[in-house]
């Protein structure tokens, strides 16, 4: 589902491999279901619509974690280089009511 990660020959994939080696770092690899979880986690605690090759990073790293190969300490960075909004959306699972009243003490 993460067809922006998918390349056959990556003209610079011997930089990244090179990166990886020399920075003591680890390739991981997710599955497409992971994505998918990234993709809704990060959507609903954060706020941001990550493109399934930015939830990818995302499912990395939450595995990486459970493996014990980075700590919550670390200091990690993670990339989304593009926006989930070039990927079809998720059917809702609710719809706003555009005639209910307002809460506005709910934002207080």
């Amino acid at each position: 589902i993460a067809s922006g990660i998918r390349v056959p020959q990556a003209v610079g994939d011997f930089l990244i491999l090179r990166a990886v080696r020399e920075s003591g770092g680890f390739a991981i690899a997710v599955s497409d279901e992971a994505i998918e979880a990234g993709v809704a986690e990060v959507t609903r605690e954060e706020g941001l619509l990550l493109s399934p090759e930015g939830a990818a990073t995302w499912a990395a790293y939450r595995q990486a974690l459970a493996e014990g190969r980075v700590s919550p300490g670390d200091r990690v960075i993670l990339f989304n280089c593009a926006t989930g909004l070039k990927y079809p959306l998720p059917a809702a699972e609710k719809r706003l009511d555009r005639h209910a009243p307002i809460e506005y003490d709910r934002f207080a």
